[in-house]
């Protein structure tokens, strides 16, 4: 799956696990560290109430009301006019706004329902407005299998339920997550993005519930978490099943009760956040091995959406490769190549273990590293193990045609990432302790 609109949205990276993005409409944006903030930025450099963002006609402007500055590059703002693809700066935060395409259509209709921009903050989920039979929420969907993944993700947007969504690594899990996000009626509050993989243990619990002045060494200020961001909105918490059991019974607290407790702070504070999670665990397994907690894994799997890998939606692959075909020759300013018919054979029938990033990552490789017109089967021929006959990847009668697809996967990306497991992992798309589970597995021994 990947996306195929872009609406008005802002995002922003708060830590190396976590990022926000909020979608904008014709209600002003406020961005501060304050409770009255849309987007909140959890910085000391970062004013109370430090810039807003406001729509005239079709156009987005942001005006900075701070003491410490916005700014565009080096330069310092008052006020700027918002074009798609410009970033600002506010504290240590690089803050981007991409605008939407326009319709076909001669009107564009309002990004809010007039009137509801002065509605109260989220007690419930709202009723979105119906979304058209015929939307794809941005994914590529020739197959029947993501055709009804699309109609559930419809179904299950308008509740207020967690939702789990599983999937193999790659797959679309985050989009999955913000499709339901933007069908609901928390779409115009933020959307949170926490990889739970990503974040070290120790700062897992900060990154997620905040922690007040002195909580720990370092802490010298008061910070909100995500659940604090996402306040109104929804947040999505990827690879969950990394979450450490300590901290399983504080985010089962968040969910049943609303309430969350910052790190060394003894308040408990009322957070209005939709929970969906992602894992390409089976969590049923750790919850009988015991290392998930079977209340929690009750709660968060109450709707269940499982996205099929690509290798069982083969009538998507193709349309996929093309966009990506489009998206990077226009990255790159360069003519759109073709796919010859034994490459688009040869794509249609990989596994793909990695799934769409894999996919995606291969498009790049080939039309970076092409000089034609066309892309043939030579231009991919990296995705072949360089050395049938290597030990490292000798056949094992013993793994499935899949397993072996997915071994090869991660050899060859140990292999570009020149043995380093951290950015290994980060390309796969997984945590590196499930990099360190896989290589157990296959029994891949590397140079420590």
């Amino acid at each position: 799956m990947i996306p195929s609109e872009n609406p008005a949205i802002l995002s922003v990276s708060i830590s190396s696990g976590m990022s926000v993005e909020i979608r904008l409409g014709l209600k002003e944006i406020k961005i501060g560290r304050g409770k009255q903030a849309d987007l909140l930025l959890p910085d000391p450099s970062v004013s109370r109430l430090h810039a807003r963002i406001f729509r005239v006609g079709d156009q987005y402007f942001l005006s900075d009301n701070s003491k410490n500055g916005t700014f565009v590059g080096a330069k310092r703002i008052s006020q700027v006019q918002l074009e798609g693809g410009l970033a600002f700066r506010i504290g240590p935060y690089q803050i981007h706004f991409a605008r939407e395409e326009r319709s076909q259509s001669k009107s564009e209709p309002p990004t809010v329902v007039p009137g509801s921009v002065t509605d109260p903050p989220h007690r419930a989920d709202r009723k979105a407005p119906p979304a058209s039979s015929s939307s794809t929420l941005g994914m590529i969907n020739q197959s029947a299998i993501m055709k009804d993944l699309i109609k559930d993700i419809f179904k299950v947007a308008a509740s207020g339920f967690p939702v789990l969504i599983e999937g193999e690594t790659g797959s679309g899990k985050e989009l999955v997550s913000r499709g339901i996000h933007e069908c609901s009626g928390r779409k115009d509050s933020p959307f949170v993005v926490v990889n739970c993989g990503a974040i070290s243990p120790e700062l897992i619990e900060s990154e997620l519930f905040g922690h007040e002045k002195g909580a720990f060494t370092g802490a010298t200020a008061q910070r909100r978490g995500a659940f604090e961001i996402a306040h109104g909105g929804s947040i999505f918490l990827d690879e969950i099943g990394e979450l450490p059991l300590r901290l399983q019974p504080k985010l089962l607290r968040a969910l049943e009760q609303k309430e969350i407790k910052r790190v060394g702070g003894n308040d408990s504070i009322l957070v209005d956040v939709r929970v969906l999670a992602a894992t390409n665990r089976n969590l049923r397994k750790e919850v009988s091995e015991r290392n998930f907690r079977d209340d929690l894994y009750f709660r968060i799997s109450t709707i269940t959406l499982s996205i099929p890998p690509l290798r069982d939606r083969r009538e998507d692959i193709l349309p996929i490769a093309n966009h990506f075909l489009s998206d990077v020759a226009s990255r790159a300013n360069r003519p759109t190549p073709e796919l010859s018919a034994p490459a688009a054979e040869f794509l249609s029938s990989n596994d793909w273990p990695g799934n769409v990033r894999e996919l995606r990552n291969a498009i790049q490789r080939a039309v970076v590293m092409s000089d034609g017109p066309s892309l043939g089967v030579r231009d991919f021929s990296f995705l072949h193990s360089t050395n049938p006959e290597s030990p490292a990847v000798v056949a094992d009668h013993s793994l499935s045609r899949w397993e072996m697809s997915e071994k090869t996967n991660i050899l060859n990306e140990l292999s570009r990432q020149k043995g380093n497991k951290t950015r290994t992992a980060r390309e796969l798309g997984i945590a590196k302790s499930t990099l360190f589970e896989k290589l157990k597995k296959y029994e891949i021994r590397t140079p420590e």
